[in-house]
């Protein structure tokens, strides 16, 4: 039993001394073969590259080369270079400077020169809703520590639309600011021209309008939520033509928009996002509103921002043409352009145009000299309102020789106070009409 046994075990441990050799011999085989098949790619490769790249030069030749490279300062394509330099072409390496845009753009905002309507809530009383809006669910004057301006609080879902009294016109400027705060998850901020709308949400977004909306979220893990600027006309919300706009939070975010006839222009922060030459209609200059959007999620329902600073103007003709023929044939000019800080002389951001269309008639024509009359509307005390358009005054001609080079002793300045009223001050539009500055030719 024993033998029986280990006979056995003999043959079966040849049987499977057989099989490793079999398995050994094998794997010898595949071992042959991919080296067979890795040199004749080596080979295969050698030949490709002498065919696309020419046969391979020696190091001399490839330390040559390199020298010439550094020595023109790119790759050289098609042959040796410092044998035929005419036959040569040269790409200009990586690292090298690109394509670079020369002089600055031509077309800036430029604010209307007759303003129509401008509020910045500093008549209405803190926790009201402001008294030349509409809405469809309310809103609060709010004053944010840290800033000058007051500034109107837009809830979630509701609506706040500026008061006109008639169509806007062909030719216009809007101006505004908005703050997103950083204690909301999602802001989502929403503006449009058109029909005066009872409410927008991702759904009614668009409809007879042109809108645009600013987004911004901070709910990172949802891919869909980068941050945005998106426009439209007549298209649903998720049909807005879309692009990446990182708002800053806790600061005011300046808006202006240009209309000429069909043609709009957004800008942020001075920047140009938007030029249509055609897409704006008629029936887009019913109403300017804005509204914080909400959708079906449930974060959306937190949403609000802060607006403030708000300005339409009319755009009559060009500004610097006007400026030169009033002066010429009536013998003055005024504006309401020119913007202050309340009960102050300060003179405010976006009144540059109109200030560089003076400072340029007055280069233009060396022997010119003025008078700056300041003028205020109704509020207030009469003896301060007078100081006050005397200072103001002043600022504009401290502007106009400062920036512009312009002799003080071409320039004198005066103050009229609520004393020449061109409109009732007992309406905001009136007021704003009031609140004017006059060049007078001498």
């Amino acid at each position: 039993m024993i033998c029986a046994t280990l006979l056995g075990t003999t043959m079966m441990n040849a049987q499977f001394g057989k099989r490793l050799g079999k398995i050994a011999e094998r794997a010898a085989e595949r071992t042959v073969e991919n080296r067979v098949d890795r040199e004749a790619s080596k080979s295969t490769d050698r030949a490709l590259d002498t065919l696309i790249d020419g046969p391979k030069k020696s190091k001399k030749e490839q330390r040559r080369e390199s020298k010439n490279k550094q020595k023109n300062g790119g790759n050289v394509i098609g042959g040796n270079s410092d044998t035929d330099n005419s036959s040569s072409t040269t790409i200009t390496s990586q690292n090298s400077s690109s394509l670079e845009e020369m002089g600055e753009n031509e077309v800036g905002f430029k604010r209307g020169n007759r303003i129509i309507f401008s509020d910045n809530f500093e008549r209405d009383a803190l926790g009201d809703f402001p008294a030349n809006w509409n809405t469809n669910m309310g809103g609060e004057v709010k004053k944010l520590k840290g800033f000058n301006s007051k500034y109107l609080k837009v809830p979630a879902k509701s609506t706040v639309s500026v008061q006109l009294k008639k169509k806007l016109p062909k030719n216009f400027t809007v101006e505004f600011e908005i703050i997103l705060p950083s204690d909301a998850l999602i802001r989502h901020a929403g503006v449009g021209l058109g029909r005066e709308p009872k409410n927008i949400d991702y759904l009614t977004s668009g409809f007879n309008n042109f809108d645009f909306d600013i987004y911004s979220s901070s709910e990172k893990q949802y891919a869909h939520n980068s941050d945005r600027f998106r426009y439209a006309a007549n298209k649903l919300g998720a049909n807005k033509i879309s692009t990446n706009y990182e708002a800053p939070l806790n600061t005011p975010i300046k808006v202006a928009m240009e209309v000429q006839g069909r043609r709009i222009r957004i800008y942020l922060e001075g920047k140009k996002v938007v030029d249509l030459p055609t897409i704006f209609e008629d029936e887009y200059r019913n109403a300017l509103y804005f509204t914080a959007i909400t959708s079906g999620r449930i974060e959306t329902q937190a949403n609000y921002f802060y607006l403030s600073n708000v300005t339409i103007a009319e755009t009559t003709t060009d500004e610097r043409s006007q400026v030169l023929k009033e002066l010429n044939e009536k013998g003055r000019f005024s504006t309401n352009a020119i913007l202050f800080n309340t009960g102050s002389a300060y003179i405010k951001s976006g009144s540059e145009a109109i200030l560089k269309e003076v400072g340029e008639v007055m280069q233009s024509v060396p022997d010119m000299r003025i008078m700056i009359v300041g003028h205020t509307d109704g509020d207030g005390d009469s003896n301060s309102n007078l100081k006050l358009s005397d200072e103001r005054a002043k600022s504009v001609r401290a502007a106009l020789v400062s920036q512009y080079g312009i002799s003080i002793g071409r320039i004198q300045t005066d103050g009229k106070g609520e004393t020449n009223p061109v409109a009732d001050n007992s309406s905001e539009n009136g007021k704003s009409q009031n609140r004017r500055v006059e060049f007078i030719k001498l």
